[in-house]
């Protein structure tokens, strides 16, 4: 029943997510803007207007921490990667992500992540290979579905490094301890390939 009930969530918030995607949707730039109100306009690009204007919004500072720019009510930490990336985590989520950046083992519970801007690519193997650009997969306006009890939904879908359509869902990070149901909900041709 829980897995039935997490499904059934999964399908609602990727409908969701689709009607809010306009077909003249750009992939982010790798630009992370300095300026509170450009931060919060780009932020603002990763999920439905009913997630972030709810949400905590957070901003890295020069000396490395985060400052808290908005305070959320509804669960979910909007915030932009190093890459550039805007994303909108539930708390399931911003634990699995803080559980790896501890290199730790992440909590047995399904998170939910909006990237309804699309990513800036990365390498499919290894994140911190970004720079290579081996096995590069650049997804567009999509959700990810992580945590250690998302796995068992994990086994119907593509595993391949070199993601060949990334348009269709798909394994990200397969085999890796930070591995994670990517659903595309628009389809645009996006860049894939061993090399970009």
């Amino acid at each position: 029943m829980n897995r039935l009930y997490a499904l059934a969530s999964v399908g609602f918030c990727v409908a969701s997510a689709a009607l809010t995607i306009t077909s003249a949707s750009a992939l982010p730039t790798e630009e992370v803007p300095k300026t509170e109100p450009e931060y919060i306009a780009k932020v603002k690009t990763a999920a439905p207007a009913s997630v972030v204007n709810n949400a905590t919004i957070t901003m890295p500072q020069p000396d490395g921490s985060s400052k808290t720019i908005q305070t959320g009510s509804n669960g979910f930490t909007c915030f932009i990667g190093n890459d550039g990336t805007p994303e909108c985590d539930d708390e399931n989520a911003m634990e699995w992500r803080k559980a790896l950046q501890a290199k730790q083992t992440p909590p047995n519970k399904i998170g939910l992540i909006f990237m309804l801007d699309g990513d800036t690519g990365t390498s499919n193997h290894d994140s911190a290979e970004r720079h290579t650009h081996k096995h590069w997969v650049q997804t567009g306006p999509h959700v990810m579905i992580v945590g250690g009890a998302a796995r068992e939904m994990l086994s119907p879908y593509p595993r391949d490094l070199d993601v060949k359509d990334p348009t269709q869902p798909y394994i990200m990070f397969p085999g890796k301890p930070n591995e994670h149901l990517m659903i595309p909900v628009h389809s645009e041709p996006i860049t894939t390939g061993s090399a970009r």
